[in-house]
């Protein structure tokens, strides 16, 4: 029998599960939710008017904890409920077994299927914040004034360029509790072409958020943004690099296979019957 992708997603379970408890904690680091709660190894995480579902999302964090799952999981689709926000279990291969039994038999829907890819970060790597071709630079900018940059060159998406999405990802990041990284190449006229994101904490250093202006799109900023917060990396003690990919996304798949990142483990989304 053929496997459908929505069996794909939950079958996919690698041996190394403290390496995705700890690239899981590393996430949680890097994007804070506004509210937490907690109930043993499941923790919700709300953050009302910010559009992504990793901050809007049920995690749960050993495979063991499956104990009164079906009471445990209808109480979070109620807090998802109560703040106004539509509900997310996110999947990765630490959420019992049992709980994809429950929400298989309750209809739920499975997609958004995403890679963690991960690489050690190199010691040598060059230092390119400097200047580059036809003056371009790359700078490290204070957080408000990358996320006009993160705006100018058109974001990750549309919808996350919106007013109210800017104000809550700025809510969110303000309160990350480790060395955030923002970056931003700038033309000789000081607009914005291409921008990264980096967190480092310890001895990891998260990549997210790279983009590029439409306009300056195939011309490798996006490689040197990407050398450029390995750099940092380095030089702050991390020694490994990880980030988020969609499966479909083959432009930047190939980019950071260039770089030496291979999948770790893949997550994705579920949600109730009815849901939008």
């Amino acid at each position: 029998m053929a496997t459908t992708e929505a069996e794909a997603m939950r079958l996919v379970r690698p041996d190394n599960l403290d390496e995705v408890f700890a690239l899981e904690q590393a996430n949680l680091t890097a994007f804070p939710s506004e509210m937490l709660h907690f109930d043993g190894a499941w923790l919700t995480r709300l953050s009302p008017g910010n559009p992504a579902r990793r901050v809007n999302s049920l995690n749960i964090y050993d495979p063991s904890d499956d104990q009164n799952a079906q009471r445990r999981l209808a109480c979070a689709v109620g807090r998802f409920a109560e703040a106004g926000i539509d509900m997310h279990l996110r999947w990765t291969p630490l959420v019992p077994e049992s709980v994809d039994a429950l929400i298989d038999a309750q209809g739920w829907q499975r997609y958004a299927l995403t890679e963690v890819w991960a690489a050690p970060v190199p010691q040598d790597v060059a230092d390119v914040a400097s200047a580059g071709e036809a003056g371009e630079d790359i700078v490290r900018l204070p957080l408000v004034q990358w996320l006009a940059d993160f705006a100018a060159v058109g974001g990750t998406g549309a919808d996350k360029v919106g007013e109210r999405a800017l104000a809550a990802l700025r809510a969110s990041l303000e309160r990350v509790p480790a060395d955030l990284l923002a970056l931003s190449i700038r033309s000789e006229n000081g607009e914005a072409m291409a921008v990264l994101l980096g967190v480092c904490d310890g001895d990891l250093i998260g990549i997210f958020d790279v983009a590029t202006a439409p306009a300056h799109r195939r011309k490798g900023l996006a490689a040197r943004l990407v050398r450029a917060a390995l750099a940092h990396g380095a030089q702050s003690g991390a020694r490994t690099a990880w980030l988020q990919v969609v499966a479909d996304n083959m432009p930047a798949r190939g980019l950071y296979a260039d770089f030496g990142f291979k999948t770790t483990y893949q997550y994705h989304y579920c949600r109730p019957p009815g849901a939008g």
